[in-house]
């Protein structure tokens, strides 16, 4: 079976993420609600893998996608994001007086 480095990647790291929660292949499997020698088969890169059963394997590790494929989110990035989901929970109108203000605040910072 021809290997592709996406297809390798997921398999390195559903096997990482199972030894690391101390899980045996059946555990995950189980877990996963798959077949008992699903992740096995997943593992020895026997078998191909979709995305509906990838997203139950993750539920199962309690990994989320960002998490799985091991992103890389700076601290910045993070900061931003949370800044963003707080203005996302003010009304509109405070959304746009808050967007305001930053658009204020960035040209003054770029000038």
């Amino acid at each position: 079976m021809k290997q592709y480095p996406l297809q390798e990647h997921i398999t390195n790291r559903i096997r990482y993420l199972r030894q690391e929660k101390k899980l045996s292949q059946e555990q995950l499997s189980e877990k996963a609600e798959l077949g008992t020698n699903y992740i096995h088969n997943v593992e020895k890169k026997s078998s191909n893998i979709k995305v509906e059963t990838l997203e139950k394997i993750m539920e199962a590790l309690s990994v989320t996608p960002d998490q799985f494929f091991n992103f890389q989110i700076s601290e910045a990035s993070s900061e931003a994001r949370e800044v963003f989901e707080a203005i996302t929970q003010l009304p509109q109108e405070k959304q746009t007086k808050v967007l305001q203000a930053i658009r204020l605040l960035l040209e003054t910072i770029n000038d």
